[in-house]
């Protein structure tokens, strides 16, 4: 006989297979279309059932713990190292503005008063910068016009030398060659006619002489008026041009030299001035950030919330540096206070990746906690993650996902503290009125899942069509009838009925044979009765179900998926 196994279940778990079967039996043994009418207390255990109809929740269980929906870090913004002086008692509910934690500032204190006098030497550095730079800015101010003056009277004594003196030097020099050429005419005329009455005897000869000796003065005047001219055409004039030029072209360069001077200098002051005040500038912008230091040494609360501990959310990390507690050192950054918001909580759970698929924002849940006195909550899905987290080196296999689930506001929501642990159950459908047995009854044999049923004292195998499921019940679609008997438990080999598969149950439960005659799935699906219309949030879940349904045999692997939903998850059952 082929090997059979359970597909759902921890089947290994004795006890859980006697508690799941007292369930099972006590929903199905013995009831017709109204499943409510019996008490389960006096139902009696069993490894066997009924087939009947049933209505179940698809609901597991997932663990984890109690956070705040929104939470404000509080860290130390203090760059240095400190101690702590004075911090809250933690659980203590604050509002904003109160005193979490006081760190030590003497270090800040001292060195604020240490800056307060550099700031006094730095002013007056800069008012002794600005002085100079407004000197500088005077003193050019002098120099420049000094040197614009050299150059207006430089300008001005060329322009009197040429407009006066050079043309009165040529006017007197033209006006002595002309007037000693007259003269010296004049004189020839006079000459002439002394020798003419000197040969006549009208004239003496010393009289003659006197006119010949006052011709050759004359004569000689002329010639050095001539060369006056000459001289002072050829010589003077070009050195007397070129110095008054130069004298203009040195005021100039004087001019330009004292600009150049200035902008120099002035540049200097302005340099020192800058300097100094960016000293200043530096200095205050120290004083104002170790004023800021000096208030982050008073650690206030921003808002209204509960005080927590950083280093109690992470006892279990290899740096914990200790409770949080006076004379304890704080590093820059570090992480001190945490204040949750306990007026909106969340559960975050892990829920394992084989059915992490099924649970959806806006799904019911209840939360149980332990901490609160047992107390249950109601909840919804909030999100579920993007990523499956590992089980560590535990259960590095182990993949399962966070899924956050919101509190509702309830009376009692203020006994509710981050990281308490919880319980939550989901909610993910339900199954109505449905020919339903317990999973303990469904095995499978290859591609084939079966049930054993009674016949003549013995146990036959039926093939099924299998859809939804919980951890504790299976919904049957094809193949079983109500009323039936089955086991819940592998026969022992005297007590199963002989005989290969029936081709009409096959065929029922949407197999076929192939041509060597094993037991196939069908490449369509057989018709079935038109399903009840499902309710917001059970689609996803019963179509998926669905796919389950129409899987090939399950393989070794599927009997791990199974035994992880049955540890991760117990399945809460409300029939009808």
């Amino acid at each position: 006989m082929k090997r059979s196994s359970r597909i759902i279940g921890a089947a290994g778990v004795a006890a859980s297979l006697a508690l799941v079967t007292w369930v099972g039996y006590g929903l199905l043994a013995g009831r017709s279309q109204s499943p409510a009418s019996s008490d389960p207390d006096s139902l009696p255990t069993s490894d066997t059932a009924e087939i009947t109809k049933a209505s179940f929740d698809i609901t597991t269980v997932a663990t984890g713990e109690l956070e705040a929906k929104k939470q404000i870090e509080i860290r130390s913004r203090v760059e240095q190292q400190a101690v702590i002086q004075e911090v809250i008692a933690e659980g203590t509910k604050v509002k904003e503005g109160d005193v979490l934690v006081r760190l030590n500032a003497d270090r800040i204190q001292t060195a604020i008063d240490e800056q307060l006098l550099q700031i006094e030497t730095a002013k007056s550095e800069l008012v002794a910068a600005e002085n100079g730079y407004n000197i500088q800015v005077n003193e050019n101010a002098n120099n420049l016009r000094n040197a614009e003056l050299k150059v207006t009277l430089a300008k001005l004594s060329l322009e009197q030398w040429l407009e006066g003196e050079v043309k009165t030097k040529r006017e007197a020099n033209r006006l002595a060659v002309s007037q000693s050429k007259l003269e010296l005419d004049r004189l020839a005329e006079k000459l002439i006619r002394s020798q003419k009455l000197h040969e006549q005897g009208f004239l003496s000869k010393d009289e003659l002489e006197k006119d010949e000796l006052e011709y050759i003065r004359n004569q000689s005047a002329w010639i050095k008026a001539q060369l006056d001219d000459k001289v002072y055409e050829s010589y003077q004039f070009p050195k007397d041009q070129k110095q008054k030029q130069g004298d203009l072209e040195q005021a100039n360069s004087e001019l330009i030299k004292v600009k150049m001077n200035a902008e120099i200098d002035l540049a200097s002051k302005a340099a020192q001035r800058n300097n100094k005040r960016t000293q200043l500038t530096i200095r205050e912008n120290s004083l104002a950030k170790l004023r800021q230091q000096l208030d982050a040494s008073t650690i206030k609360a921003p808002s209204a919330g509960m005080v927590v501990y950083a280093t109690s959310m992470r006892r279990n990390s290899w740096n914990n540096e200790g409770p949080l507690q006076i004379g304890r050192q704080v590093y820059p950054n570090e992480l001190l206070v945490v204040l949750p918001d306990t007026s909106e909580m969340v559960a975050s759970v892990q829920v394992h990746e084989s059915l992490a698929g099924d649970v959806k924002p806006g799904m019911t849940a209840s939360i149980k906690v332990d901490a609160a006195n047992g107390r249950v909550f109601s909840g919804v899905v909030d999100s579920i993650g993007v990523l499956a987290e590992s089980g560590g080196w535990r259960d590095p296999d182990r993949r399962e996902y966070t899924v956050k689930i919101r509190v509702e506001a309830d009376a009692d929501v203020a006994l509710l503290k981050p990281s308490m642990r919880c319980e939550a159950r989901l909610t993910m459908g339900r199954v109505e009125d449905a020919i339903a047995i317990p999973v303990q009854g469904v095995f499978t044999d290859g591609p084939v899942r079966f049930i054993y049923a009674r016949k003549t004292g013995r146990y036959e195998r039926i093939p099924i069509k299998m859809g939804r499921r919980s951890d504790t019940f299976a919904e049957i679609l094809a193949g079983a009838e109500i009323g039936r008997t089955i086991l819940l438990r592998d026969p022992a080999p005297t007590e199963v009925l002989a005989g290969g598969w029936d081709k009409q149950s096959l065929e029922l439960a949407g197999y076929t044979l192939d041509e060597k005659g094993n037991p196939i799935l069908k490449q369509t699906r057989v018709a079935e009765k038109p399903a009840e219309p499902a309710k917001p949030g059970e689609a996803a879940v019963a179509n998926k179900a669905d796919a389950k349904a129409d899987k090939p045999a399950d393989k070794p692997a599927d009997k791990t998926a199974a035994k992880a939903e049955a540890k991760h998850a117990v399945v809460e059952t409300n029939p009808k």
